[in-house]
């Protein structure tokens, strides 16, 4: 508790350097990131401890008709999650855990019925709702590559710094794309969904039931 509330002071201090202007120079951005890397990793440690999700939930929309309503389940347990999933595959999942009571980690998981790629999106909430960094990691067959990216944002949802890096899918040693697969995969490639704020996640609203 000592240590979750220490970062919440950390954050808080951040927040008014940021409002300074120039007075926010690089030092203090390297200090912030700094800080969410740190954060991060006691999210990382709270999963770990973690038996299981606090909370699942699965989009049970049609996958193939681009146009139809996301339908968001709600699941309570994994169990009740792999007894859903048995009867019809979700590909659309997100692992939901939290600290006193407020959304701390959010990780999706994207997939395809082809099973050609899979993405992975881990999402680090601040205490006040503000998304503090992303984590993605692209698996595909297009091109055969593993896409590793990290995003960390301020309070206001302003990107701090992004590093991407592109890996074999086999070896998961350094690949270097070849520039005709980036330039007809690029929205594919680089793309990362993300939500800035846990009140934008697409299940927000079932946040809410009770258990």
């Amino acid at each position: 508790m000592k240590k979750i509330g220490l970062f919440s002071f950390l954050f808080f201090i951040l927040a008014i350097l940021q409002t300074s202007g120039p007075i926010f120079s690089q030092t203090n951005k390297t200090a912030e990131i700094k800080l969410i890397d740190s954060y991060a990793q006691t999210i990382d440690a709270l999963v770990k401890r973690s038996k299981s999700p606090h909370l699942i939930f699965a989009d049970a929309s049609d996958f193939d008709n681009e146009n139809a309503k996301r339908k968001w389940k709600r699941f309570n347990s994994e169990k009740e999650f792999e007894k859903a999933r048995a009867a019809s595959e979700f590909y659309d999942i997100a692992y939901v855990w939290r600290q006193n009571g407020k959304i701390a980690a959010a990780n999706f998981t994207r997939s395809s019925p082809s099973g050609d790629w899979v993405h992975y999106i881990y999402h680090y909430f601040r205490p006040d709702g503000s998304l503090a960094k992303v984590e993605s990691e692209l698996r595909t067959f297009y091109g055969n590559l593993i896409v590793e990216q990290n995003l960390y944002f301020d309070r206001r949802g302003r990107v701090l710094k992004q590093t991407r890096r592109f890996l074999d899918l086999q070896t998961q040693k350094p690949k270097k794309p070849e520039k005709e697969f980036l330039e007809g995969n690029a929205d594919f490639v680089r793309r990362v969904d993300y939500y800035k704020r846990t009140s934008q996640l697409p299940f927000a609203a079932l946040l809410r039931m009770k258990q």
